[in-house]
């Protein structure tokens, strides 16, 4: 049975228009401070008015009203969960955390602090050829801004609960961005370049800024970037109702020889940065494993605890992103994440 957010996002491709075009009625436009916008415009060379705006679909008027959407609000950053977060682990697993940092803000500024921080966990290699000095970072600089604007123009924010997630091991730069391909994407079409934009106003506004060249280009760049540095070939895949990226450091040829593969166990359900704490949240988990769904009632009977900390750790739990709350009052139930 297809759940609330299913049918809405039928319902948009019913009417051919996605989430980040749609009217906000919530925000008066009024109130929003534009001016990270027009710098980032201006800086670009390009010119921004409320004519702009509107035939970039990033305002709309009805009745001689003008009305924001969704697009403007996700990159001047006023939603919760328009944030990236990094982490620096050490060796191939996330055991220890060696830095850890959260990145909110416009949507510009996200893409160039996520950037420095992935350049500055990764190795930098100097070479001297003919007097000059060269730097060189063992991951190529397109292929990470490629990835990171793939992650930010394509995951789905429909879902309010999750961000993006980045985490830098010994081996891999991963990313993990919410929301599985298109329904009319397979995974052989991304490997071959085929495009389909879930957030249409999200890419215009970054191809307006030249931050994108050409429609279904980012993969190969990827791709084509780190193999010309003789680094493996990243992985993109769809894993579950997110999709996740692994571009290859130049110290992890040497570790994947060696079994790293095991180390760090191979996540299907989002589960990275994930603190479980108790042996409660430990059961829950165990049992939506088993049985895919779970109601505050059966909880109470299995835990045998107060209704009262049952709240407060289902609360937490969603707040940590281990489950979800699907349903209202009566028909509330659970899932995991």
């Amino acid at each position: 049975k297809a759940g609330p957010d299913n049918i809405l996002d039928l319902e948009r491709q019913k009417r051919n228009i996605s989430f980040d075009e749609e009217i906000n009625y919530d925000i008066e436009f009024t109130t929003l401070d534009l001016s990270s916008l027009y710098e980032i415009f201006e800086n670009s060379g390009k010119t921004l008015d409320e004519n702009k705006l509107e035939n970039l679909k990033l305002i709309k008027k009805e009745n001689n009203k003008t009305y924001v959407t969704n697009a403007l609000l996700i990159i001047l950053g006023e939603f919760e969960h328009t944030m990236i977060k990094c982490a620096k682990f050490k060796g191939l697993t996330m055991d220890l955390f060696l830095d850890k940092k959260e990145y909110k803000g416009n949507i510009f500024s996200i893409l160039e602090n996520t950037q420095n921080f992935i350049l500055n966990h990764i190795n930098l290699r100097a070479e001297i050829k003919d007097l000059h000095r060269t730097d060189t970072y063992e991951i190529p600089i397109v292929a990470i801004r490629e990835a990171l604007i793939n992650a930010l123009i394509h995951r789905d924010y429909t879902n309010l609960g999750r961000d993006i997630k980045i985490g830098i091991y010994d081996d891999i730069v991963n990313i993990v961005s919410p929301g599985s391909f298109p329904h009319t994407i397979t995974n052989d079409d991304i490997q071959n370049g085929r495009s389909e934009i879930r957030n249409r106003v999200l890419a215009n506004v970054f191809k307006e800024l030249n931050l994108i060249e050409q429609w279904g280009s980012g993969i190969k760049r990827i791709k084509n970037s780190c193999l010309k540095l003789s680094l493996k070939e990243p992985i993109i895949q769809e894993k579950g109702d997110f999709v996740d990226v692994e571009i290859f450091r130049e110290v992890g040829i040497t570790n994947k020889n060696s079994n790293s593969d095991r180390l760090r166990p191979i996540t299907t359900d989002y589960d990275r940065f994930r603190p479980i704490k108790s042996e409660y949240e430990l059961s829950i988990i165990k049992y939506l494993k088993e049985h895919k769904t779970m109601s505050k009632k059966i909880c109470l009977e299995f835990l045998k605890i107060k209704e009262t900390k049952l709240k407060e750790l289902l609360n937490k739990m969603i707040e940590d992103q281990i489950i979800i709350r699907l349903g209202n009052g009566r028909t509330t139930y659970y899932e995991l994440f």
